[in-house]
């Protein structure tokens, strides 16, 4: 199963407003050397910008009230300690929660491993959702009225459990769609790899990728978010990967996704996604109501670590709030200009 080539179709100024986000999320700011190769590689597949033919791709799959799976939790430092993980993904796949919830009416259900849970539940907080029980969030919007609800759930971390486990859930579920950010990806031996090839405990990850195989047969939109190339949706540019990372041939995921957003940093692209949706959804009003340095100061305040310095410092793979700040505030402007039109006084 090909990812989608040419299928979807944008209007002129959503097209070059992608452009523009794209850019601010992918180009390789931070000297990782292998930003541009995966998102050439990934743009070739869509012939679109990225964040934005992703966004459309949700909006033709997702209306109000449908539930939308985001998966996230990277096990750092998984080789001595269990249960910390990074500021990279979660931050992101709360901002999506509440872009998605905001924009589209949809309910965001985060999935990570167990032990991991208590950082989804303070992000999605910190992004100014409602968390609760996974019951209580499928019956937040029944129609007038609704509730800002989102919740978060585990998924087994063995092979076995998590091929049983995935038709009940898709069943009690029903998603319409299903993100990853910064989630570990298996290569064609089941393995996984962090980017400078080290093997990453399995029982420490979710078996997503069995998630998002089904889900493609089944019709459920897929979409994957990542900057190093070792992350789940990856398996789009396994080509690019092998030629141009370390040990990539062993690295590179096995599973795809309908779109691969190939971004500097995975937050960034997660950033990247809910402005596109924004802009789709004509509600720029959404990016001023996530305040991403409070999303990440109660993440880290609960342990979470910058993936780059291995501290438990308030950053996103380097990056400090002033920088993040920034890029909301870029993100923000290119979707009010670009909607409202340039007119000169």
């Amino acid at each position: 199963m090909n990812p989608i080539q040419t299928k979807l179709q944008l209007e002129a100024k959503y097209a070059r407003l992608g452009e523009v986000i794209d850019a601010l999320v992918s180009k390789d700011f931070t000297a990782r050397g292998i930003s541009h190769e995966l998102y050439d590689a990934a743009r070739e597949q869509t012939g679109l910008p990225l964040t934005m033919a992703a966004a459309e791709h949700l909006r033709q799959h997702v209306g109000k009230g449908d539930r939308v799976l985001i998966f996230t939790g990277w096990p750092s430092r998984s080789w001595l300690i269990k249960g910390l993980t990074e500021t990279d993904g979660p931050v992101g796949a709360a901002v999506l929660a509440r872009a998605l919830e905001q924009a589209l009416g949809v309910i965001p259900i985060l999935v990570m491993e167990k032990s991991l849970i208590p950082f989804g539940e303070v992000a999605l907080r910190a992004a100014g959702l409602i968390v609760s029980d996974l019951e209580t969030a499928l019956k937040s919007k029944p129609g007038p009225p609704s509730a800002s609800v989102a919740a978060v759930i585990d998924f087994p971390t063995s092979w076995e459990e998590g091929r049983l486990a995935v038709d009940p859930l898709l069943k009690q579920i029903q998603p319409k769609a299903m993100i990853s950010v910064e989630l570990p990806g298996a290569n064609a031996e089941r393995k996984y790899h962090n980017v400078t090839a080290r093997e990453v405990p399995s029982e420490l990850v979710i078996k997503a990728d069995l998630l998002f195989s089904e889900a493609r047969k089944r019709g459920i939109a897929t979409i994957g978010i990542g900057d190093g190339g070792n992350e789940l949706g990856m398996g789009n540019v396994r080509s690019a990967i092998a030629a141009h990372l370390y040990r990539g041939e062993a690295v590179a995921p096995a599973t795809e996704v309908d779109i691969l957003i190939a971004s500097v940093i995975s937050n960034w692209g997660a950033c990247g996604l809910a402005a596109a949706i924004a802009a789709l959804a004509g509600k720029p009003e959404v990016l001023r109501a996530i305040d991403v340095i409070r999303i990440t100061d109660r993440l880290v305040d609960a342990g979470a670590i910058d993936g780059l310095t291995a501290y438990v410092d308030p950053k996103n793979d380097g990056t400090s709030h002033e920088i993040n700040r920034a890029l909301m505030n870029f993100l923000y402007m290119s979707v009010t200009m670009h909607l409202d039109g340039w007119v000169k006084g």
